[in-house]
């Protein structure tokens, strides 16, 4: 297993974030109904917050490059990311009308959890043109905050949600240019990564009633998520800000070596990723969340959780899902030599690379 790791060229540090983060986004879907109901369940929804979709756009940035869009990098953006949208969102489809009996297709609106593909998508077209910057993520800030004051940002086609988490996506591309090697090492960073938790930690429990949640989504503008927007940029620019520190601190800790099962699983972090709300809904509906209240039943959920992550991120869902997830549509493209010739498997976006076909630059 280690054999074949290495062959593709994998980095298990980057597998173990993908599987924690991607299941810590399931536990934060599966514990949304409770957060009125539970404190320890909403404590714990506040503070892994930035471990959760913050830390999943940085590692999509950190496995993206800016080289030009050629003819191969656009079919894999087409394949690993618009086509899973559509597919997927046809799943959505199909299982809303068998519950509930509604007709309803996402286009523009994305359905739950298809944001993050039609924001990658978008981040990524434009990565070539923001590397060209001078100050790429002091600009992208800038644009996050301001978002907050125009109406016409809102869910349609994630427009929100692409502005004002690329600041992440573009942290997680500089970590490759040599900012990693300053944050993600040494005795120092450990110590300080293990403060920001501890604070953070015991920030949210202090105001974990007092907190709304809606500001983290980011989804929706400023005149919607508070009476006073004209102000509300300080507390976004204060939401980005302990994000990226937090985000920071939970990949900083991350074990770097090769884990046994944890690291295989993350190989599947997209699949956990797409994978879960459909199964959450149908769990959901069934009235699997009708028994947790105690402390006791709230670590059960927890348990349950870490578990259905498990499944989903596993070789055997993996191999059944991937036309979903990962299609492949090799006679839609002319055939051409080299590695990108038709019917070639190309790699998802924010996929691990060989170094040996590395392009310069974060990969």
């Amino acid at each position: 297993m280690a054999e074949t790791t290495r062959k593709a060229g994998r980095e298990p540090h980057w597998d173990n974030v993908r599987f924690l983060s991607g299941t810590l986004v399931v536990l934060g879907h599966a514990v949304e109904p409770l957060l009125a109901e539970a404190d320890g369940l909403r404590w714990l929804y506040l503070v892994t917050w930035a471990m959760r979709v913050p830390v999943f756009v940085l590692v999509a940035g950190y496995f993206s490059h800016a080289g030009p869009l050629d003819a191969r990098e656009l079919r894999r953006l087409t394949e690993s990311v618009l086509l899973p949208y559509l597919l997927l969102g046809l799943v959505h489809t199909v299982q809303l009308y068998w519950i509930y009996g509604e007709v309803r297709f996402f286009t523009h609106e994305p359905a739950w959890g298809l944001w993050f593909l039609l924001s990658l998508f978008v981040w990524r077209m434009l990565l070539p043109y923001l590397a060209m910057l001078r100050h790429p993520t002091a600009l992208s800030v800038g644009c996050a905050l301001a978002v907050g004051h125009l109406d016409g940002f809102d869910g349609s086609f994630s427009s929100a949600r692409t502005v004002a988490f690329l600041p992440f996506f573009l942290l997680g591309w500089k970590l490759r240019h040599g900012l990693g090697e300053r944050l993600l090492h040494g005795t120092a960073t450990r110590c300080t990564a293990l403060a920001v938790l501890a604070v953070a930690a015991a920030g949210c429990w202090a105001y974990r009633e007092g907190l709304d949640s809606a500001w983290l989504a980011m989804r929706a503008p400023y005149a919607q998520t508070a009476e006073a927007p004209v102000w509300d940029w300080a507390v976004r620019a204060g939401v980005l800000g302990c994000g990226a520190a937090v985000a920071l601190a939970f990949v900083r800790l991350v074990p770097k070596r090769r884990l046994p099962y944890l690291s295989t699983l993350g190989a599947g972090g997209l699949y956990l990723y797409l994978l879960h709300p459909p199964v959450l809904r149908a769990l959901t509906t069934a009235g699997w969340l009708d028994w947790v209240g105690t402390w006791p039943s709230q670590l059960a959920l927890i348990a349950l959780v870490v578990a259905l992550s498990a499944a989903l991120a596993s070789p055997p869902v993996r191999r059944v899902t991937r036309p979903l997830v990962q299609p492949r549509l090799p006679w839609l493209y002319v055939r051409a030599d080299g590695p990108g010739r038709a019917g070639a498997p190309l790699p998802a976006p924010g996929a691990e690379r060989p170094p040996a076909v590395r392009t310069p630059g974060p990969s």
